[in-house]
């Protein structure tokens, strides 16, 4: 019976022609599954194309073959990954390659065909050449929407962080502080990041360090795949790969040194970058806030200094008046009667000497 079953598999492929469909030969298939997000997908928005192919069939040799993908954007997440599998109760191989694409433009786009080359063994251990096609698919990809801002940022996730050196309401007399933000998305790769520029702020100086991006691989462990996908990870390639959500992530840190030229404060506006969620279909805001750039207060405060002095800092208790009153004009007297004395003394002497000259 097997010995039949294997007679009949060599006929057929023996009829196939060198490029088939997949439903053309038996124990062999090979198909496209396209994201469906349940919209039309925006240009430069990550859609996840995965192609698998499933055999029940001894492979000595075999090579997907990814065909010209015009109009696209191609980034491999992650190797081809091989794991065990049952097609109608029979044993079988599974593969899996994961490729997220990312149009260039709206319209229809196509997906064309993919081609897998496979060397099999047949009943009698001979080997043949057996080459697989996947059927076309068609991709609508909506236009871009008219409100997405002055940068398109279509992604899953957008955060801005910053640290400073120096909290910038502290700094010290012609002190500067170091500014950065790091700005971080995923489903997108670092050059679909916007730039971020410091708006000239007066009375403030700031010097902007190049710019450093820089894109990961996610790959996502799930149970058919997780040990082939941890291995993956641990192999050196173009681009760093870790564990998460399929597709990539990137990043973006931008770095200002910044001083102030006046001792007054200075407000820095707050930073905005507008994205389109790809998960909920809406726009969206990442923000920081705005900051005060200002010189720390520093040394004795005014009324500490004027203690320090004797200065009073407190006007005379009004409670107090008649007591006020009643001591100033006692003063008044006294003063008035040390006064008289001192003239009438001083009269007396004059008198004496005018007198004493007089022959």
């Amino acid at each position: 019976m097997v010995i039949a079953r294997w007679l009949v598999l060599l006929l057929l492929l023996a009829a196939s022609p060198a490029v088939a469909d997949t439903v053309a030969i038996p124990g062999a298939r090979l198909w496209v599954e396209v994201e469906d997000k349940g919209r039309a997908p925006y240009p430069q928005e990550m859609v996840l194309v995965r192609i698998r192919g499933l055999y029940t069939m001894p492979i000595a040799l075999e090579k997907l073959e990814v065909p010209a993908l015009p109009g696209f954007r191609v980034v491999q997440l992650g190797g081809d990954v091989w794991t065990s599998a049952t097609d109608n109760g029979r044993p079988a191989r599974a593969l899996q390659r994961t490729l997220a694409l990312f149009a260039q433009h709206g319209g229809m786009l196509t997906i064309p065909t993919f081609t897998h080359r496979l060397t099999v063994i047949d009943a009698s251990g001979e080997r043949r050449e057996v080459t697989l096609a996947s059927a076309p698919q068609t991709l609508n990809v909506a236009p871009m929407p008219e409100d997405k801002g002055a940068w398109w940022l279509p992604a899953r996730s957008v955060t801005l962080t910053e640290s400073w050196s120096v909290p910038p309401e502290a700094l010290g007399i012609g002190q500067s502080t170091r500014r950065t933000v790091t700005l971080e998305a995923e489903g997108v790769a670092d050059d679909q990041l916007p730039p971020l520029a410091m708006p000239p702020v007066p009375k403030l100086i700031a010097f902007a360090s190049p710019v450093t991006r820089a894109t990961t691989l996610a790959v996502a462990l799930d149970e058919a795949t997780a040990e082939q996908r941890r291995q993956a990870l641990r192999r050196p390639g173009r681009l760093p790969v870790v564990s998460g959500r399929d597709g990539p992530r990137a990043r973006a840190t931008f770095v200002w040194d910044i001083r102030p030229t006046t001792d007054e404060a200075v407000e820095l506006p707050a930073i905005e970058v507008p994205w389109f969620d790809t998960d909920a279909g809406a726009m969206r805001m990442a923000k920081l806030p705005a900051h005060t750039v200002a010189i720390a207060a520093t040394g004795p405060s005014v009324e500490a200094l004027e203690a320090a002095l004797g200065i009073a800092t407190s006007a005379p208790d009004r409670t107090n008046w008649p007591d006020i009153v009643l001591g100033v004009l006692v003063s008044g007297l006294a003063f008035a009667g040390v006064f008289a004395m001192l003239r009438a003394i001083s009269r007396a002497g004059f008198t004496g000497r005018r007198a004493a000259r007089t022959p």
